[in-house]
Order: C-alpha cells, then sequence, then structure tokens
C-alpha cells in the first residue's frame, strides 16, 4: 500500500482498537508543524474528557512498513505508543495556558539556526541573536522520558495579549528556574559517562574544554543566552572565549589564548555536523566568540574582523606618532644649530660715506 492509503487505514485501525480503552478518544490525520525540519504526518489522538491528547508520526511508521515490518506489528507498535503517550499525558488547563499570567511561569526557550527554520520562523515570535533564533514554548511536564511543551507561534502570543519583548524578557528570567544550567569541564562529562569520578580521569583523555546544557540535557544550548551565563563562562575559563554549537542540546566553550582560528575550528564543527549530529539537532555550523572585556558575542569570523581592524588602526597610530617623533627631533637638532649671518656690518676701517 502507498503511504496515503496506509494513514487511512492506520487512523480507522486505531480508532477501532481504541474503542474499549479509551472510548469516545478523537482519532485524525493532521498536519504537524516542527522547527528543525522534522515536521510530518500525524494522527492526532485526544481523549474523550480532556482537551490534551498525542500525535504519532505516521512518516516513522509507514517506514517500519516499508522496511518490512508487518502492518498488524505497524499498528500494534502505534497502539502501544498511544496507550504509553496517553497515561503521560501532562494535566492541563487549556484555559491557564491562555492566561498570560499563569502560563509565563512555565515560560521557556529554546535556539536554533535561523536560516534552516525559515519558513517556520514567519510563524512564531523569535529574537534573532547573529544567525541563530532564540523561539519561546510553554513547558507543561518534565520527566526522565522528555519534556511535554508547546511552541508559541504569532496566533498563541495574540491570544494571551502579550508582545514578544514582554516573552522575551520573562522567558530570560523563567528559563534558568525551570531548566537550570549546568556547566562542566569535558573530563567531568566523560567521567559521569564512564562512571567514574572527575579526579580519576586521566589529563590526557579529555580535551580542555568545557560543555554547557540544561540538566536534562534537551536544549540545552539556550543556556548560554541565559543572564550572565557567558560571564561567568568567561571567568570560569580565564577570559575571552570560543562558542562551539555542538547541537541544540549543548554547546562546548574553549578558551580563546590566542592559538586557534575560526576557519579551523568552524572546519571542526562543520564535520562533526556532517558525521556525527542528526540533521534534527544540528544548530549551525558557525564558530561563535566572546569578548570578555566588551561584552560583545558575535560570530568568530567578526570577532577576527574587528580584531584585524583594531590591531590596523593601532599599527596606523604608531606610523604617526613614529612620524611626529622624527620631526620632533629634526626641529630640535635645528633649533641647536648657531644661526647663519644675515648682513655685512660695518667695521672701523670702512670708510664713512658722503
Amino acid at each position: 500500500m502507498d503511504f496515503k492509503e496506509f494513514v487511512n487505514k492506520l487512523e480507522q485501525d486505531l480508532k477501532d482498537a481504541l474503542s474499549e480503552t479509551s472510548p469516545g478518544a478523537d482519532v485524525r490525520q493532521n498536519s504537524v508543524e516542527k522547527l528543525q525540519g522534522t515536521s510530518y504526518t500525524g494522527i492526532s489522538i485526544t481523549p474523550a474528557d480532556s482537551h490534551v491528547g498525542m500525535n504519532l508520526n505516521a512518516d516513522q511508521l509507514f517506514e517500519q512498513l516499508q522496511e518490512g515490518k508487518s502492518y498488524e506489528g505497524v499498528l500494534a507498535m502505534a497502539v502501544t505508543q498511544v496507550d504509553a503517550g496517553l497515561a503521560q499525558a501532562p494535566d492541563v488547563n487549556v484555559a491557564d495556558i491562555m492566561n498570560y499570567e499563569t502560563a509565563k511561569q512555565m515560560l521557556c526557550f529554546d535556539v536554533v539556526g535561523t536560516e534552516r527554520n525559515k519558513e517556520m520562523l514567519e510563524n512564531v515570535p523569535h529574537t534573532d541573536v547573529e544567525n541563530m533564533s532564540m523561539v519561546y514554548r510553554l513547558q507543561l511536564d518534565s520527566n526522565e522520558q522528555g519534556a511535554a511543551t508547546i511552541l508559541i507561534t504569532n496566533d498563541i502570543m495574540a491570544q494571551m495579549g502579550v508582545t514578544k519583548e514582554q516573552l522575551h524578557a520573562d522567558a530570560l528570567e523563567n528559563a534558568p528556574e525551570i531548566r537550570p544550567a549546568s556547566f562542566k569541564t569535558m573530563a567531568e562529562v566523560m567521567a559521569e559517562l564512564m562512571g567514574m569520578p572527575a579526579d580519576m580521569m586521566p589529563a590526557d583523555m579529555a580535551p580542555p574544554m568545557y560543555v554547557a546544557t540544561n540538566d536534562s540535557k534537551v536544549q540545552g544550548a539556550a543556556v548560554m543566552f541565559y543572564p550572565d551565563f557567558m560571564d561567568q563562562a568567561a571567568k570560569e575559563l580565564g577570559g575571552d572565549v570560543f562558542i562551539l554549537p555542538s547541537s541544540v542540546h549543548e554547546v562546548l566553550f574553549l578558551p580563546d589564548d590566542g592559538t586557534m582560528r575560526t576557519d579551523e575550528l568552524r572546519e571542526m564543527v562543520t564535520s562533526i555536523n556532517a558525521s556525527e549530529v542528526s540533521p534534527a539537532d544540528q544548530l549551525t555550523d558557525s564558530v561563535y566568540h566572546y569578548d570578555a572585556e566588551s561584552r560583545t558575542f558575535e560570530l568568530g569570523e567578526k570577532f577576527e574582523a574587528r580584531q584585524a581592524e583594531k590591531e590596523a588602526k593601532s599599527e596606523e597610530k604608531e606610523e604617526r606618532s613614529s612620524v611626529l617623533k622624527d620631526l620632533q627631533s629634526k626641529k630640535q637638532d635645528m633649533d641647536l644649530q648657531p644661526k647663519a649671518e644675515t648682513g655685512k656690518h660695518k667695521t672701523k676701517s670702512e670708510p664713512a660715506l658722503g
């Protein structure tokens, strides 16, 4: 069967399968629009006594069919997903979500690449930082399996009666509370993964960098824009830092000790994205820099261009200063020389005229 036939049949069979476990549930096809190129054809299931349901990813289920799994097996998988999803669905009062004074206590934000999400961002309030965009979410619930969130669209923002600027300000204040930041050395992170104390990790086993994320390690790249986070990171690393976007879930901080160039670091990020990071998790291929003194966050190439311009101006100033010193020195030499006679003076031996 083709995809359309598959979705139609799955929709009907799910209605039949849920008639006993969730009688009266609303089951229908829908288009699920998501960031990071992960939009899909879905089948939504909403219990009769609730305004909150779940979406099944019909695209993924169809892939299982194409890979050789029987339709009965795919249907059983779908029913299992629905039972688990409905059991874990948060208890949400829709009126509370639309009431901004209540909803803002659930407010947080994610960071995504601007260009690759350009089309979706047209319908989503966002704040751009270089080539990244901060988007706002309501986190309804969070557990070991993940977080239930609602992406705030322009329509939802309008229903709440709030501006993007207010959303941004409140998200910056609230996000660190519900998604606390985590900032650890690579050695600490590797030690955790290996189940050993960090001080037992050999010094040459982990590169000299820090990993920034949140406590759930989901959408953790956003922590770099928490208030004062960059200043604290720069203080920890002893000055200016480079920031490498490992994924939308974490970013890496390296001290700018003058030995690394943006193009070299960018090549590393691009290579890792292409080979190790799924498209849905990629942030950007760029490298960023934080100037601790001027508190400037910018693309690495902008920082290097700014530094080159500053050095050029400094050299020009030194050159002008050197020329002025030469001129002053020459003037001083001329002032020390005896003045030449400007006319012939009359002597006693010269005869008088007239």
